[in-house]
Parts: C-alpha cells; sequence; structure tokens
C-alpha cells in the first residue's frame, strides 16, 4: 500500500486488490478491507467495476466495461459511491446507466447535483393521498382500467400483444397535455434495433422533448442491464423533487430478473423458485416502492409507474408476474389473441385489474364505465349462445348491436389521443339511438367525426357534463345531440 495527500492536505491510504478468479464479468478480489458496496474500483486501465458483496477475505465485484480481465490484476478504490447525475439537461437525451450519452449528441456539463443510486423509499409519511388520474388518452385505460398519478400499475402480456405500443402512445399522448408530465423510460437489455425503433417513434413525434431514455442493449455487460431500472428511478425521484409528475417505464423486469439470476448463480447463491435468488423480490420490491405521490414538503410531485413484464402465452402464474403482481396496484392483462384479430390496444378488460385509478373517476364516470362493462360482458356472452339458434328478440339484438358499438368505439389506432370529455360523451353515444340501423362499418368509419365533433365542442360539454351525477342524465343529454352528429357523419349512412 501507498500514502497520498490530497487537497486538504489530509493523508490517505489508497486500499488495493487483487483479482483472485473472475467468472466471466464476476470478480472476485482479496485486499480492499475498507471498500463499501456501491463502490467503484478500478485498475490501472480504467476499467470500472462496482463492489456487490463483502465477505470475511474476499469482495465481490461485477464489471461495469466490456473489457477482458486477468487474473492477479490490481484494482483500486476510488472512495465514490455509485451516484447518478442528475437535471434538466437529462430531457430529451438516451444515457447509459453510468450517466454517459448514447444517443450520439454532445456530453453532458459536470453537474453539481447527484442521487444515491439505491436510496430507501419514503414511507407513509410521505406520501399524499392518491386523486389525479393520470390520462393516457386512450378511451379503453382511462375510461375502464383508469390509471392515478402515482400509482404502480403493471404492464403484462406475451410477446407481441401490443404492449410497447401502448407505451409509446402513452408518452406522446402526454404532449401538450393539460399537465405537462416528463416521462423517463428504461428500456433493460433490449435488441439495438427495438431500442432504434422506439427512439425514432418518440423523436419523430416530438416526445422527446419532456423524455429521458436510459438504455442498455442486449449486448451490454449484465451489470449494467441490472443498473438500469435502479437509475431509471432516480432521475424520476429527482424530478418528482421539483414537484413534477413523472411517468417511469420499466421495459421490462422480466429480463432484468433474468439478468439478476445468472449474477445471482455465478456468485454461488442458493438458488430458490425457478433458479431465482430468494432476494428478487425485496429487489423489485424496493424498486417500485419508491414511486408514489408525495406530499409537498417531500418535494411534491408523483412517480406513476408502469412495470412491464412479458409471459408466455397465457403463463401468467410463473414466479416473476407473481411477484410484480402482489407489489404493484394492478395490471393491465394484454391478449396476443385480441391483438392478432385486429383490437387495439389489446387489453383484456376482464383480465385487468387497477385498485387505485377509478377512485379519481367521477361518479359519472364510474357508472358509465360500469354500464360498459356490463353490456361488453353480456353481449359477448349472448353472442356465443346465439350462434346456437337461428332468432334472437329484439331487445338481444340491440344488446348484441350495442356490444359491437362498444367495442368498435374501443379500437383505438395508434398515435391518436382522445380527450377525456371525447371518451365520456363517445361512450354514452352508445346507449343513443344514434347507432339503430347502421351498417357494421358505420361506427369504424365515422368514430374519427365524432370524436373531433366532441373534442371542437368540449369547452361546451365540459361544464355541462361536470354537472351530472347518473348516467342516464348524460345519455339524455347526449341523445339530443344526435341530430348534428348524423349531419357530421351523413356521407356515412347505409
Amino acid at each position: 500500500m501507498s500514502k497520498t495527500v490530497n487537497s486538504t492536505q489530509e493523508a490517505t491510504i489508497t486500499e488495493v486488490g487483487y483479482v483472485t478468479s473472475l467468472k466471466n464479468y464476476l470478480l472476485v478480489l482479496n485486499g480492499l478491507p475498507n471498500a463499501k458496496i456501491n463502490e467503484i474500483i478500478v485498475n490501472q486501465n480504467g476499467v470500472r467495476a462496482i463492489v456487490t458483496s463483502l465477505k470475511d477475505s474476499s469482495i465481490e465485484a461485477l464489471l461495469l466495461d466490456n473489457e477482458e480481465i486477468q487474473p492477479n490484476e490490481m484494482f483500486s478504490r476510488t472512495f465514490k459511491q455509485l451516484n447518478v447525475d442528475v437535471g434538466p439537461h437529462l430531457l430529451g437525451r438516451m444515457i447509459d446507466p453510468l450517466g454517459i450519452p448514447i444517443d450520439g449528441k454532445q456530453r453532458f456539463p459536470k453537474s453539481n447535483t447527484t442521487l444515491p443510486l439505491n436510496s430507501v423509499a419514503g414511507g407513509i409519511k410521505t406520501r399524499q393521498f392518491i386523486k389525479q388520474p393520470f390520462e393516457t388518452g386512450i378511451i379503453k385505460v382511462d375510461m375502464l382500467v383508469p390509471i392515478a398519478k402515482g400509482q404502480r400499475e403493471m404492464v403484462i402480456g406475451s410477446a407481441r400483444s401490443g404492449k410497447t405500443s401502448f407505451i409509446i402512445d402513452t408518452i406522446i399522448n402526454q404532449k401538450n397535455s393539460k399537465s405537462p408530465v416528463i416521462c423517463v423510460y428504461a428500456l433493460i437489455g433490449k435488441p439495438l434495433v427495438e431500442v432504434r425503433r422506439i427512439i425514432d417513434t418518440l423523436s419523430v413525434n416530438k416526445a422527446l422533448d419532456y423524455t429521458v431514455v436510459v438504455s442498455t442493449a442486449s449486448s451490454d455487460p449484465a451489470s449494467m442491464i441490472y443498473l438500469t431500472p435502479f437509475v431509471a428511478m432516480t432521475i424520476a425521484e429527482y424530478f418528482q423533487r421539483q414537484a413534477r409528475d413523472i411517468l417511469l417505464v420499466l421495459d421490462d423486469l422480466g429480463t432484468h430478473a433474468k439478468f439478476y439470476r445468472e449474477i445471482s448463480l455465478l456468485g454461488s447463491r442458493t438458488p430458490g423458485r425457478e433458479s431465482y435468488p430468494a432476494d428478487v423480490f425485496s429487489q423489485h420490491a424496493a424498486l417500485i416502492e419508491r414511486a408514489g405521490n408525495f406530499l409537498p414538503e417531500y418535494g411534491g410531485g408523483s412517480i406513476t409507474a408502469l412495470p412491464l413484464i412479458e409471459t408466455g402465452l397465457d403463463d401468467y402464474a410463473s414466479f416473476i408476474p407473481t411477484n410484480l403482481m402482489a407489489m404493484t396496484d394492478g395490471h393491465l392483462m394484454f391478449n396476443s389473441s385480441l391483438y392478432h384479430k385486429g383490437v387495439r390496444p389489446a387489453v383484456d378488460i376482464p383480465l385487468s385489474v387497477s385498485r387505485v385509478g377509478r377512485q379519481t373517476q367521477t361518479v359519472l364516470e364510474k357508472r358509465l364505465a360500469d354500464r360498459v362493462k356490463s353490456t361488453l360482458a353480456q353481449a359477448t356472452k349472448l353472442e356465443a349462445l346465439s350462434r346456437f339458434g337461428s332468432e334472437v328478440s329484439a331487445e338481444t339484438q340491440n344488446l348484441l348491436n350495442q356490444g359491437k358499438s362498444v367495442t368498435a368505439i374501443l379500437n383505438q389506432a395508434a398515435l391518436t389521443k382522445v380527450p377525456r370529455t371525447a371518451q365520456v360523451a363517445l361512450l354514452a353515444l352508445v346507449f343513443t339511438k344514434f347507432f339503430d340501423g347502421k351498417g357494421d362499418d358505420f361506427v369504424e368509419n365515422c368514430k374519427q367525426k365524432v370524436i373531433s365533433y366532441f373534442t371542437g365542442n368540449e369547452a361546451k360539454l365540459t361544464p355541462e357534463i361536470a354537472k351530472m351525477q347518473d348516467e342516464n342524465q348524460l345519455i339524455t343529454y347526449i341523445s339530443s345531440l344526435v341530430p348534428e352528429l348524423e349531419k357530421t357523419c351523413q356521407q356515412y349512412k347505409t
């Protein structure tokens, strides 16, 4: 060991350690007796590693750089924890978990603000009652499975079921919203081609201006992939403490769990169910618990977390999905069968849950949503029964038609946003005479014109609807607008 003198003329000891064994990116070192968890250590070539485990006679560290290390190489302490440099300069940028830009743009100026990577979630005394809706601009979600600001809502489904498209639409729909939202998007171990596609879509739609992307590719070191969601949450906490509302997307935690399992198995930790380490639940729970709606004395603002997880076909009861269900406030279930039938977004309403979002809805919205869901459920049941008979009653036929109309209205194209007032009016329109006697394609063809009409008259409709507590009163009011709507859609009459 050697002695050096720092800028304050205080003597410090430079501790060093030597690599005794290595397993891919996991290093075991002798020495470094005073090293701390999450401290950065470096070798003479500047290759970095992060200390992850302290044992009696050795320490374990994960390589942060994609470099080859040989036995007996020397690493020394930097006395620096892995903190996250944060600030407004992150908006519109894509970075890796170490805060280094990876979007080809200029490097960041030196930030004076850093936050610890693994802060402890604030207790109940830091939180306030969740009472504001988080508007995605998507009718099916906002009305039937609503999300609130500060809620933790899991997005679950099999591959190619439209989860990522839903997330992209939600981020883009925050543009020009009445209450601006900052988005933090964690891309965890994604293929590079998918990362590029997502970034290009956000950029073309000018959504990067209020978005921070923390990204690791599937080819990056496992240690970097493991750190990605924690860095994203830390960045979200910085903006939340500026009294801002944050949307945090973790895409996806299933991939994160797999890489953490790999790290744990390399470290010879005892495997548990499905070979995952015993602490994978606490890792994710500690992360997700940091989201919420906070009191002004704790920064105000909110973090709405949408952790994603990809499952096998109809395999929702495996270890990681059920863990996440236990630690979130509900889930949006995406169904690949619905997706392949052309349903967008392919959210399976009967299997989706929101335990917090409904408390942000008005009485009118709750009653209208319940009526819509009841209509859908009855129409689905009657449709199956009607296949066995040649004739159905007029009442049954009317219910079937309403079910078709609701399904068509809820089918929303990508990159489209429907304001909340228009959503309420549009669903109420199903229960008027507007769609009676029309062809099957009438709703789909006329829907956009009706949405434009309601959006254009939002200033008039909003105060009128705000007075109502009963969906029948709303339906009567919307019925009075049917003649105007029929003129708007005259060319589509059959």
